[in-house]
C-alpha cells in the first residue's frame, strides 16, 4: 500500500490536493463529504453538471414533435419546451451522480464538481426535477399524459442507475441513450392536437436511429476511463479505439442517411432530403475524433459535434415543418447553447479532463 493509499482524506478538500488523488480517493472522497458550496454556487454547478448545451437536440426534437402533431406556437408549446430542456438536466443530474467511478478517470473535473456541491444533493437535486416535471405534466397535457412521463422519468433514471444501468450495454446502451431525443419528440407528438401518423413514427425512428450513431461517437473519449472502470459501453466492446470509431462512422454515416430511407417510403417530404448535406461535415468530424487519441482533443471534437448534430436537427425542423414553431424552437435552441458556452456552464471542458477547477 502507497503513503498517499494509508494517508487518510481531509474533510474539506482544495483543488489541487483534489488532483493529486488517484480515481478511487477521488471516489471515495466524493462519497464521504457532504458538498461546501453555498446555495448560489450550488445553483451554477448544478446547471453545469446538468450541461445545458446538450439538452438543446431534445429541445429540437419536442418542437418537431410539436410540429408533427399539428401545434402552433402558444402557452403549452413554451411548457413543452421548458420541460424537455429540464428533462435533459436531470438526466444528466442523475448520470454525474453514478458515474463517480468513470468520471474519475475521464473527467476528474466533474468529480470535484460534484463534491462541491455534495453527492447527495446533486441526487436530491435530480429527484426534485423529476417531481417538478410529473407536476407540470398536468398543465401540458393533462393526466393522460402522465403514464408517458413517467414512463420516460424510469427510462433516464434507469439509464445510470441499477438495477438495470441500461448504458453499461452496447446496444441496449446506445437506445436508452437515444432516449434525450426521442422521449421529448415523444412527449411533443402526445401534446399535440393530432393523433400520431407515419409521418410522426417516420420521425421517431430517424431519431432512434441517429442519436445511436451520436452516442457511439461520444462514447470514444471516454473509452479508457470506461474500460478500466468495467463498463461496456459501445467502444470498449471493441479491441481497441481506432477499431470503435471505425464503427461510429459506419453508424454515423448511417443515422445521417437515414431520413433517405423514409422519404422513398413516402413517409417524409422530399425536401428533407437537403439536410442530408450535413453528412459530409459529419464524415469529417468523426475522422477528427478517430484522429484525436488524446482524451482532452477528443472532447474539444465532441464540443463541435454537437454544434453538427444541432444544426442538422435543427435543419430537419425547418424543412420538415416550415413555419413559426420550427423557427422559434431553432432560436430558442441557438440561444440556450450559445449562452450556456458564453457562461461556461458545461463539465466537460479541456480543465475537467485532468484537474480539478472551480466553476
Amino acid at each position: 500500500m502507497t503513503a498517499s493509499a494509508e494517508r487518510p482524506l481531509p474533510r474539506v478538500l482544495g483543488p489541487e490536493e483534489f488532483a493529486a488523488l488517484g480515481p478511487a480517493q477521488r471516489e471515495e472522497a466524493v462519497r464521504g463529504t457532504p458538498g461546501s458550496a453555498g446555495w448560489p454556487e450550488t445553483a451554477r454547478i448544478a446547471f453545469m453538471l446538468g450541461r445545458p448545451r446538450t439538452c438543446v437536440p431534445g429541445n429540437l426534437a419536442f418542437a418537431l414533435g410539436w410540429a408533427a402533431a399539428g401545434g402552433t406556437v402558444s402557452p403549452a408549446f413554451f411548457l413543452g419546451m421548458i420541460m424537455a430542456f429540464i428533462y435533459g438536466l436531470m438526466a444528466n443530474l442523475y448520470n454525474a451522480y453514478t458515474d463517480l467511478a468513470e468520471d474519475s478517470r475521464n473527467l476528474p473535473g466533474r468529480v470535484w464538481l460534484v463534491l462541491r456541491v455534495g453527492h447527495r444533493r446533486t441526487l436530491w437535486t435530480g429527484h426534485a426535477i423529476s417531481g417538478l416535471l410529473i407536476v407540470l405534466t398536468i398543465p401540458y397535457g393533462g393526466v393522460s399524459l402522465l403514464p408517458l412521463m413517467l414512463l420516460l422519468l424510469v427510462g433516464a433514471h434507469q439509464y445510470s442507475f441499477r438495477p438495470l444501468r441500461l448504458k453499461n450495454g452496447p446496444v441496449v446502451g446506445l437506445l436508452a441513450f437515444s432516449l434525450a431525443v426521442f422521449g421529448p419528440f415523444l412527449l411533443g407528438a402526445a401534446g399535440g392536437p393530432q393523433a400520431p401518423e407515419g409521418t410522426t413514427w417516420a420521425l421517431f425512428g430517424f431519431l432512434v436511429v441517429w442519436f445511436a450513431a451520436k452516442g457511439m461517437v461520444k462514447n470514444l473519449p471516454d473509452f479508457d476511463g470506461d474500460r478500466e472502470a468495467g463498463l461496456r459501453t459501445s467502444a470498449t466492446v471493441f479491441a481497441t479505439r481506432p477499431a470503435a470509431a471505425r464503427a461510429a462512422t459506419v453508424m454515423t454515416l448511417i443515422g445521417y442517411l437515414s431520413p433517405a430511407v423514409f422519404v422513398a417510403a413516402g413517409l417524409l417530404p422530399s425536401r428533407i432530403l437537403w439536410a442530408l448535406l450535413w453528412t459530409v461535415a459529419a464524415l469529417v468530424q468523426c475522422r477528427a475524433m478517430a484522429r484525436a487519441l488524446q482524451t482532452a482533443r477528443a472532447n474539444a471534437v465532441l464540443k463541435v459535434d454537437m454544434l453538427l448534430s444541432t444544426a442538422f436537427l435543427a435543419s430537419v425542423l425547418v424543412l420538415h415543418s416550415p413555419g413559426w414553431v420550427s423557427v422559434t424552437g431553432v432560436a430558442l435552441g441557438a440561444a440556450l447553447l450559445f449562452g450556456s458556452d458564453l457562461l461556461a456552464l458545461d463539465s466537460r471542458r479541456r480543465s475537467d479532463v485532468t484537474t480539478a477547477t472551480s466553476p
